[in-house]
């Protein structure tokens, strides 16, 4: 009885089985594809060299304030975009100081705040990202990401020489 059972098991799995499988190989689908602009914005860094002071030996400075990239949204994007700004090289730069920070914020052509939250970001070795919103249709293109200032100190123990370690940046752009 018990041989039974199993054999009649058997059979019902291979027959509801072989359905399955005829019915997965038989149906069909249509996937649409849409071509994705990826090209929503435009950025440009700007020559920040005068910006940069020589920093040296056991200093403490100021930034001075200036654009550092400029955003050029494509005319046909409807979007939102992310903006973010990374301080890139703090592991070199926590080796020579003892704080640094750079305050931005980001701009509209007309020198009014661009970003939704309206307020300007500080990088520091500590916190070395600083993000902005855009809402499309805020504000007067291009856009700037703009150093209003910002100050530096070197440790106390460290002493440049042959050269200055400055900060890097680098700016990501995503959609919203």
């Amino acid at each position: 009885m018990k041989k039974l059972l199993i054999i009649a098991l058997v059979a019902v799995l291979a027959v509801t089985g072989g359905m399955f499988a005829a019915t997965y190989t038989t149906a069909t689908s249509t996937i649409g594809v849409t071509v994705i602009q990826s090209d929503f914005a435009t950025v440009t860094a700007e020559n920040v060299t005068a910006l940069a002071p020589t920093v040296f030996g056991n200093y403490v400075g100021t930034w001075s304030s200036g654009t550092l990239f400029t955003v050029t949204p494509d005319t046909n994007y409807t979007g939102d975009l992310v903006i973010r700004a990374y301080l890139v090289n703090t592991g070199a730069l926590s080796r020579y100081y003892e704080h640094l920070n750079m305050t931005l914020q980001y701009w509209s052509s007309a020198n009014t705040t661009a970003d939704e939250q309206g307020i300007s970001q500080v990088l520091t070795l500590d916190n070395s990202e600083a993000t902005f919103t855009w809402a499309n249709g805020t504000g007067t293109g291009p856009y700037k990401v703009q150093l209003l200032g910002g100050g530096y100190r070197l440790h106390p123990w460290k002493s440049m020489s042959g050269g200055s370690v400055q900060p890097q940046l680098w700016l990501e752009i995503t959609q919203r």
